[in-house]
Parts: C-alpha cells; sequence; structure tokens
C-alpha cells in the first residue's frame, strides 16, 4: 500500500489501538507498554515506546500489526480517525 507511512507518531498509534478498545495498563519502569481488550485476541499486548523521538518506523509498525491481528487496509482505515 503506498499510502502506509514511513513514521508514525506514538500517541497516534496508541489512538488506533484505543479505537480497537484496547486499554493501557498501569505503566511500568522501562519503555515497554501494555494494553488491554477482553474481548480481542490477543487480549494483552505490549509494545516498546520510541525513544529517543516518538516515531514508530514502518518496519516496527507492521510489526505491531501483525501483533494485534490487523491488515494494513484495517490500520489505514483506523488511522483516517486518528
Amino acid at each position: 500500500m503506498s499510502d502506509f507511512p514511513k513514521q508514525l507518531p506514538w500517541r497516534r498509534f496508541v489512538r488506533v489501538l484505543q479505537n480497537l478498545g484496547y486499554c493501557p495498563l498501569r505503566p511500568h519502569r522501562g519503555s515497554i507498554r501494555w494494553f488491554s481488550n477482553p474481548s480481542r485476541h490477543p487480549n494483552i499486548v505490549s509494545f516498546h515506546e520510541p525513544h529517543p523521538g516518538d516515531n514508530l518506523h514502518e518496519a516496527t509498525l507492521h510489526g505491531c500489526l501483525r501483533m494485534v491481528r490487523l491488515s494494513t487496509d484495517e490500520f489505514m482505515e483506523l488511522l483516517k480517525h486518528c
């Protein structure tokens, strides 16, 4: 897909997760962020919040989408609303 972002700000990715019904869990030390959604499989996922800076790069973003079992088309549709 040609419109797929080369980089995406972390906060927009989190909004996509929230639109899927994931809620952030209590923060832990370090940069790992956990999200929960009891009605979706997998119901708990974790991601490395990027630093320094706050952008997820394209390859990392594809990996994140695989983790939540989301196609690029579904992701791009959700991203329109974030």
